[in-house]
């Protein structure tokens, strides 16, 4: 019976201490979270790079986000052909005409300007000779009282430029240019080039033949009440005189009336330079800015 009793009592005891162990070990698994493995580890820790914000250096690849360049919008206004102005002794001898030649001085001016302006400057030139249609001068920027403001008529347009990020405005326009001014006795007298190209004056049997780079430039800022084209800078190339040069070595035509484009060749040439030299300034007031 002791036996018995004590056989009861072990069974008993073995029993109480088997169900602790198993509570204990179902409170550890439901107390400690499960601890990842090295793996899974490493993973976690691994945190994939942020793209660099613009104008910082990107360490893992080396590359560089440069912000938006300002722009420069450029607007050519001429026709396709170049233009003969002749002034002759009489005025049943002058006339004008345009010549079928394509001298494609749309497309020569604007890789110009391009290429001046972007070589070293921190601007863009983009061409919006077709977004901004006017046949009128484009003044964004005029003088009142002394001081430069912004052409209230043109703040639609201002906006829409500047909503584009161009903040400068080159405006190239073909219009008439005094070529060639004579004084006498009675005073002085001048004579217009009509047009982009030759000018010839006839008068005691002497011929002059002019390259008419007959354009108006304005040059003005869009962010802010500024006309670069009004600067001493640019001074000479709003001459009328500077525009019109005389080409002493210019040959005689061998149909005067009718000049080919072989023989306009200088003229063209010189009318190009112009646009060179006139880039040339731009880009260097650029660079100051």
């Amino acid at each position: 019976m002791k036996f018995v009793t004590k056989l009861s009592i072990f069974i008993t005891v073995l029993a109480l201490v088997s169900g602790c162990v198993s509570k204990r070990e179902i409170d550890s698994q439901t107390r400690i979270p499960p601890q990842p493995n090295r793996e899974e580890a490493i993973k976690s820790d691994d945190k994939t790079p942020v793209k660099d914000v613009e104008g910082t250096d990107n360490e893992d690849n080396g590359e560089t986000v440069d912000a938006q360049k300002p722009i420069i919008g450029l607007v050519i206004n001429a026709k396709k052909f170049p233009t003969h102005t002749h002034i002759g002794s009489t005025k049943f001898n002058n006339f004008t005409k345009e010549y079928n030649y394509d001298w494609q001085l749309h497309d020569t001016v604007f890789t110009i300007f391009e290429k001046a302006i972007e070589q070293g400057n921190r601007f863009d030139v983009l061409d919006i000779s077709s977004t901004v249609q006017s046949t009128g001068t484009l003044d964004f920027v005029k003088s009142e009282d002394g001081n430069m403001v912004f052409n209230n008529n043109l703040a639609s347009m201002r906006k829409s430029l500047l909503d584009k990020g161009i903040t400068r405005i080159i405006v190239i326009k073909e219009a008439p240019t005094v070529a060639i001014t004579e004084c006498g006795t009675y005073g002085c007298s001048e004579h217009k080039s009509n047009g982009f190209g030759l000018f010839t004056r006839s008068f005691l049997g002497t011929d002059y033949y002019v390259a008419s780079a007959s354009f108006d430039v304005s040059i003005e800022g869009l962010d802010e009440p500024i006309e670069l084209s009004a600067l001493p800078d640019f001074a000479q190339y709003n001459d009328d005189e500077f525009k019109n040069k005389r080409i002493e070595e210019f040959e005689t035509p061998v149909d005067f009336d009718d000049v080919t484009n072989k023989e306009l060749a200088p003229i063209r040439s010189t009318i190009v330079d112009y646009f060179e030299g006139l880039a040339k300034k731009v880009s260097m007031n650029l660079s100051r800015q």
